[in-house]
């Protein structure tokens, strides 16, 4: 064979060679490009997830915050709660007393108005007995024996001293 014809096939298979390493070259590196745009955006979104996951644990932070306050003001509110229901039941005691007490005093005065009643009327008793009764002069003193309200005997009652 000849040298040029083996030159040719041999530029020939070079050629060949040449152009499917660029075939393969020009493949890795849109395969290369692609897993860069693909490494790009994993990264993003990566940053995205980040700043996610901070605002989320922020937000954490601050409902923790909020539920401590909430379960301060929650037991603040049971003390409350619990010191109001105290000072009712000691004021239904209070108010329990107060009445038994009213009654005994609305009972007290009214034995008093009834035992009014009945010395106004021995007293409009006795002065219309005193009216009914004639002056009489006696000496010394002077007393009346009384039967049913009334008097029936005049005595004179004199008072001597003892030796």
């Amino acid at each position: 064979m000849n040298k040029g014809v083996v030159k040719n096939i041999a530029l020939i298979l070079l050629l060949v060679i040449a152009a499917f390493s660029m075939v393969i070259y020009v493949n890795e590196l849109k395969l290369r490009l692609n897993l860069q745009n693909s490494l790009l955006q994993a990264q993003g979104e990566v940053a995205g997830l980040t700043q996610e996951k901070q605002n989320l644990l922020q937000e954490l932070r601050k409902e923790k915050e909020l539920k401590e306050q909430l379960v301060l003001k929650n037991r603040t509110l049971k003390d409350y709660l619990r010191a109001g229901k105290n000072r009712i039941n000691r004021l239904f005691r209070e108010n329990g007393n107060i009445k038994a007490r009213l009654s005994i005093l609305k009972a007290e005065n009214r034995a008093l108005i009834d035992s009014r009643k009945r010395l106004y009327l021995e007293n409009e008793q006795l002065k219309a007995g005193k009216r009914r009764m004639p002056a009489l002069n006696i000496e010394g003193n002077r007393g009346y024996l009384l039967k049913d309200g009334k008097p029936t005997i005049k005595t004179r009652i004199e008072v001597i001293p003892a030796p």
